[in-house]
């Protein structure tokens, strides 16, 4: 079987990169007001990871 038929081209993944784009664009305008709750929650997350992370570590 031929390589290039299963090759994604760069034009490609340059078009899924711009929708993905967009689409974290729109998200972010539709949840803006929810903004300050989704940032509570994020550094929650990243101190009980970091909390795990360390008493991992240490066993």
């Amino acid at each position: 079987m031929h390589r290039r038929m299963f090759e994604a081209s760069p034009h490609l993944s340059r078009e899924k990169n711009l929708v993905l784009i967009l689409l974290a664009i729109l998200i972010g305008l539709l949840l803006w007001n929810s903004f300050w709750i989704l940032v509570r929650v994020a550094i929650f997350a990243a101190m009980v990871y970091i909390i795990y992370i360390l008493l991992r570590s240490r066993i």
